[in-house]
């Protein structure tokens, strides 16, 4: 057990690619979720990155796991606890980005593909 008080207690940036001094970092802000239900505490830069969606392509760019949209090409990370909703795995194999997924089930709708979930929502 530590013998620090809670308020002098060292925090650090979860971000293990951080480079920045956090030692002088007064605030932290969450960022995704752990397996552990707790979030990640970010320092502001890392924070900053992670909200605007630029996480992965700032800290894991040359990590494995790399995949495009089979819809519009864009570049996702399928690599890491980080972008997990970011993306959507496709049925027939491949990943879509949100946006893109988001759409193909609206266009779906339209075309009566869903007409059974309308007619029975509890299903």
């Amino acid at each position: 057990m530590s013998s620090l008080p809670p308020m002098m207690k060292m925090k650090m940036c979860f971000n293990p690619s951080c480079e920045r001094d956090t030692k002088s970092e007064t605030t932290y802000r969450k960022g995704w979720r752990l397996r552990t239900g707790d979030s990640a505490q970010l320092c502001e830069t890392c924070a900053s990155a992670y909200d605007s969606g630029r996480f992965c392509d700032m800290f894991h760019s040359s990590a494995a796991g790399w995949r495009n949209c089979e819809s519009c090409g864009k570049r996702l990370h399928c690599g890491c606890i980080v972008s997990t909703q970011s993306f959507v795995l496709l049925d027939a194999g491949g990943v879509d980005c949100m946006s893109c997924a988001r759409k193909n089930v609206m266009m779906a709708a339209r075309g009566g593909e869903f007409d059974w979930l309308r007619k029975n929502p509890k299903a």
